[in-house]
């Protein structure tokens, strides 16, 4: 354990490509098994925010900015090539919120089906009345927080630990010691940063797809360019975002 400002931190270790789909086939099983609409609603959703913080890389609070209403209005605009997965917030520097679109292949090379996730998604959140708004919520539509998809998570990890211990690393000896290697906020990008070096991805793809950090490190101010030339160049990163996703 480490301390970090006075609080306990602990570092967030990646996953196995094969535990990350034992994560994803569990949470659908959950879905499809689910005894209420409610309780399908809460996998359908988690399910979502763990393969699209996984296939495009982001840590926690991000991938809490899935957008409702920027998946529904870029629905089908890749055609069979790739989907738009469409993100909201405000970007330090800038004065109006901003949405982030980043491509993304439908199926990746390890069999995770980006698609059926968002399709899923909207089907279930356009059920509940939704067609706008943050996509990663509970059934009345308030944002989920991190501790929610980690009580997800770890709902998960204690019954894949109990069936199958092998899934896990050998210093995994207990649920306490799982709890501490894997948490929602950056588990999933880990997973994702260690796939990508794996699979031999090129540095320029990774750069490309982890683009926040030129963001993070302008520290409040706009980080070189203006942030629409950025946007307006996006079609020209399709290929480093279609390379990096497939590779997931």
């Amino acid at each position: 354990m480490k301390y970090r400002m006075g609080q306990d931190w602990r570092p967030n270790y990646a996953m196995s490509i094969d535990l990350l789909h034992a994560v994803i086939n569990a949470a659908t099983l959950r879905a499809q098994g689910a005894s209420s609409d409610r309780e399908r609603h809460r996998w359908i959703v988690f399910r979502a925010y763990v393969v699209i913080s996984y296939v495009v890389s982001l840590r926690g609070a991000e991938g809490l900015l899935l957008d409702l209403d920027g998946l529904r209005r870029h629905r089908g605009e890749g055609g069979d090539e790739y989907l738009v997965i469409a993100l909201l917030g405000k970007i330090k520097g800038e004065h109006h919120d901003l949405a982030h679109l980043l491509p993304c292949v439908h199926v990746t090379s390890s069999g995770i089906n980006v698609k059926q996730a968002i399709d899923d998604l909207i089907e279930i959140k356009e059920k509940h009345g939704f067609r706008d708004g943050p996509a990663i919520s509970d059934s009345s539509g308030r944002v989920h927080k991190i501790r929610d998809i980690n009580d997800c998570l770890y709902e998960i990890l204690d019954d894949l630990f109990d069936n199958d211990v092998n899934l896990f690393p050998k210093h995994v000896g207990d649920k306490e010691k799982l709890h501490k290697t894997y948490q929602a906020f950056r588990t999933f990008r880990r997973t994702s940063d260690t796939r990508a070096m794996e699979m031999n991805v090129s540095n320029d793809d990774i750069d490309v797809v982890n683009r926040w950090k030129s963001v993070e490190k302008a520290k409040g101010t706009r980080p070189g360019r203006p942030m629409r030339q950025h946007y307006a160049e996006l079609s020209l990163l399709l290929k480093p975002f279609l390379r990096y996703t497939k590779a997931m």
